[in-house]
């Protein structure tokens, strides 16, 4: 079996030595750090395995599709991993699992974004935040939901699947929902709240036949998993919904 290995390469790290466990056992390995990764890197590979914390296991899977992504822990006494919930001494027995084809996997839901009409391929995961490019300006823009569209001030939008609502989401007051929900559930930060700005679309659920769209009023940034980060101009067009390519995580 072919795997990329998503990992640092820091000599003597636990890190290093787990990606040469992993073409030890019996796999044709080929290595990738996360902040390089690019959609020609997956091409031929049976799976893609990180080895990292949970911002490794996000990039690992932001092109992922018809593969499973094995995501690992490589330090959990610093690293309190939601998606590596499997550790180093994991590793030995669901790579026996894999190669043997018995494994078992969940499916994770996630969020596809397109900006004026323009399909994006960074998946998100975790979540999509919209937000002026500069984080202590107001952020103006339009949303456009549920046939409503109305003007808004406020520090940002936050777009979250079921896995991404245990974190940022969570903090800004969301309440966590299941990664296997077909829905999303976005959420306005610090909306500018007075007596002539009323909001109607506070919170929203974004179900799978629906979508919603932000249109920037300001130069903005729009950032997937809190990692990519793809500028937006004045005048454009985000258009946030649900992706039917899951995310196969083994277990």
């Amino acid at each position: 079996m072919r795997a990329l290995v998503v990992c640092k390469h820091s000599k003597n790290s636990e890190e290093a030595r787990a990606c040469r466990f992993v073409a030890n056992n019996g796999f044709e390995v080929k290595y990738s750090w996360k902040n390089v990764l690019l959609p020609k890197d997956l091409e031929g590979f049976d799976i893609v395995i990180s080895i990292g914390g949970d911002g490794t296991a996000l990039s690992a899977s932001h092109f992922l599709t018809k593969r499973p992504l094995l995501a690992i822990n490589s330090n959990p006494r610093q690293s309190e991993g939601a998606l590596t919930t499997l550790n180093l001494e994991d590793l030995d027995k669901k790579l026996r699992e894999i190669k043997s084809g018995k494994f078992k996997t969940e499916k994770l839901e996630r969020i596809e974004v397109m900006i004026n009409d323009k399909l994006q391929n960074p998946l998100a995961l975790n979540d999509v935040f919209i937000a002026n490019e500069k984080a202590y300006s107001m952020s103006k823009y339009k949303i456009r939901f549920n046939g409503s569209l109305e003007e808004q001030k406020s520090s940002g939008l936050i777009f979250s699947t079921g896995t991404g609502s245990t974190a940022w989401f969570k903090s800004a007051g969301g309440e966590p929902f299941s990664a296997q929900s077909r829905v999303i559930k976005m959420i306005v930060r610090e909306p500018f709240l007075r007596r002539i700005s009323k909001f109607k679309t506070i919170r929203a659920e974004i179900g799978e036949k629906d979508s919603c769209e932000v249109i920037a009023l300001t130069p903005m940034v729009l950032a997937i998993d809190s990692i990519r980060e793809i500028k937006l101009n004045e005048g454009d067009r985000v258009k946030i919904k649900i992706s039917d390519k899951f995310l196969e995580r083994i277990i």
